[in-house]
């Protein structure tokens, strides 16, 4: 038995998925998910996403294990584009090295999204006579599926810079040939927050972790309950001090299972609806907290998160890292 779990739910999912201003989606679901479980949550989403989003191949062909029919796009470097096109998995070609190979390959057709670098300057085609020579070889070449064509936000926090991201993606767009119509798809966290619906209408968006909001809480339970005097310390390197009598608990997660070291002194939980503060280092396996003022006992259930923006406010990052840091190997998952 299991003092912690998981609760995942579909429906929250479901519904997030609902809200979107467009239903011209990729769901990304790299990195399991987001943590959540990518065969969870692609079987959540199936019939309602028009691609999944992948980093790498080993993601993509887990999902062809479950579902052969939805597209899958590899976002990512594809090692084998061989393995690739005999799974029906489109890959990103964003370099000319890349394109040169797929070339070569004596396979029947593989299904190709070229990326533009707009701004991030990690991956991407950013010379435009470069990739018009790309272009005019896939008109060539019957056994390479021109299927995509996007590029990467780097900072949609910033409308007027996200706003000048598409411009320049646009003059890229131009540059297709008219009798080649790829899916056009944009996107990088809080896209759809930075531009205007007319902006990106005719797009597909990528979407990852709008997608995810509210649909994990994490429960544990307290397994131990002390006291400390005043002037004691508690945990690693005496980072508490009581400075008066202080009643603890111990919940039994710590950075091992994804709690991150930086809400140590910083973060809250839940005990019977009242905020309880973490106190002193987080440990590799377990957390303390301040219940002086809570009536609670050793069993009793204590609400770890359902707001992951929350924590990583308080942990200054970023979502992402405290969902996809999660390890729910020694959790209970429990579906609703």
């Amino acid at each position: 038995m299991m003092f912690s779990k998981m609760i995942f739910c579909g429906k929250t999912l479901k519904k997030n998925f609902d809200a979107l201003p467009t239903k011209n989606v990729c769901a990304m679901v790299k990195a399991n998910a987001y943590g959540m479980g990518l065969k969870r949550v692609c079987k959540t989403l199936l019939g309602k996403a028009k691609f999944f989003g992948v980093a790498t191949l080993e993601e993509a062909l887990s999902i062809r294990k479950f579902d052969k029919q939805t597209p899958v796009l590899l976002v990512g470097v594809c090692p084998d584009f061989a393995l690739a096109a005999a799974n029906n998995i489109s890959v990103t070609v964003e370099n000319e090295n890349q394109f040169f190979q797929i070339q070569k390959l004596k396979i029947p057709a593989i299904k190709i999204h070229i990326k533009i670098n707009t701004g991030m300057n990690r991956f991407g085609f950013n010379n435009k006579k470069q990739l018009k020579k790309i272009l005019n070889k896939i008109k060539k070449n019957k056994k390479i599926v021109f299927e995509g064509f996007y590029t990467h936000f780097y900072a949609t926090e910033n409308k007027k810079t996200t706003l000048a991201e598409l411009q320049k993606f646009e003059k890229f767009v131009d540059l297709i040939p008219q009798n080649c119509q790829p899916i056009i798809h944009i996107g990088g966290g809080g896209v759809l927050d930075a531009l205007e619906f007319d902006q990106y209408k005719n797009y597909m968006v990528r979407v990852g972790l709008k997608l995810y909001e509210n649909v994990v809480k994490i429960k544990s339970q307290i397994i131990k309950i002390f006291d400390v005097r005043r002037r004691e310390s508690v945990g690693y390197s005496g980072a508490f001090v009581a400075k008066k009598k202080t009643r603890v608990g111990i919940v039994p997660l710590g950075y091992a299972d994804g709690i991150n070291r930086a809400l140590g002194g910083r973060g809250y939980v839940r005990i019977s609806g009242k905020l309880c503060k973490i106190i002193g280092n987080v440990c590799m396996d377990c957390f303390f907290v301040d219940i002086t003022r809570v009536a609670c006992n050793v069993g009793d259930e204590v609400l770890v998160f359902d707001d992951v923006a929350d924590w990583a406010k308080i942990a200054q990052t970023i979502p992402y890292e405290i969902l996809t840091n999660l390890n729910f190997a020694r959790m209970e998952i429990v579906e609703k």
